[in-house]
């Protein structure tokens, strides 16, 4: 079974590890977006961790054993395990928030925003469009839980160069705003469409024993754009 603290995918973890220390070193060299990249260290670490905040019945998928055991592998779920958990014909479902994937993104999101007071309608809108793109994107896999393509943030930096050409101009010039300005509606737009799709889950649908908002199937895509936008904001 999944639990709050999981096993890291150390392909994954590795992968993510060696991109950070060039992008160190670049931070370092420019004297720019340093804060910014512990934030992505934070995330990367902290990722492992899951908070449950409440639970309810969805049904379980129809899987033979083989299907089961080759959707777990792929996606790095113990779907067989979980499946033969809870007797009967549904899960006792979880919906847990990823502390590197959704909180922690959230709080620095929140923080930058304080920063774009005079951008708030362009964030606004590009942040319905970005959640609007992750909706129609998303996928709830039977036994996964809710799975985003990777793809799916690199919308937010169109939006952010189109809906805040004040920002793009200090883009220019190499300033970070419009580092950060690509993580807030990536962020947002992202965990907007998170929740929405929560929200309106019907309990009749094939679902799966945990929802990980910003975990297992969402945290890749939220991460790519986060040190997109990083480099972003750091190279001129």
């Amino acid at each position: 079974m999944r639990k709050i603290v999981n096993k890291p995918d150390l392909k994954l973890f590795l992968f993510y590890g060696l991109v950070l220390i060039p992008t160190f070193f670049l931070c370092c060299s420019r004297n720019n977006g340093v804060a910014f990249f512990f934030v992505l260290v934070a995330m990367l670490l902290t990722s492992v961790i899951e908070i449950p905040i409440y639970g309810f019945r969805t049904k379980k998928p129809g899987y033979s054993a083989l299907e089961a055991a080759c959707i777990g592998d792929f996606y790095g779920v113990p779907i067989s395990e979980e499946m033969q958990a809870d007797n009967g014909r549904t899960y006792k479902t979880q919906v847990t928030l990823n502390v590197g994937g959704f909180i922690i993104p959230l709080l620095f999101s929140v923080y930058l925003l304080l920063n774009y007071s005079t951008l708030l309608l362009e964030i606004s809108l590009a942040i319905l469009l970005m959640a609007l793109f992750s909706y129609m994107l998303l996928e709830v896999k039977a036994g996964v839980g809710i799975v985003i393509p990777s793809y799916v943030g690199v919308f937010a930096i169109p939006l952010a160069l189109i809906l805040a050409p004040e920002v793009q101009a200090e883009a220019q010039a190499g300033n970070t705003a419009i580092a950060g300005l690509i993580f807030i509606l990536a962020i947002f737009g992202i965990l907007l469409g998170l929740l929405i799709t929560v929200a309106t889950l019907s309990r009749e649908e094939v679902g799966s024993a945990f929802f990980n908002l910003g975990g297992i199937g969402s945290f890749q895509p939220i991460y790519l754009i986060s040190i997109l936008a990083l480099l972003i904001g750091t190279v001129p």
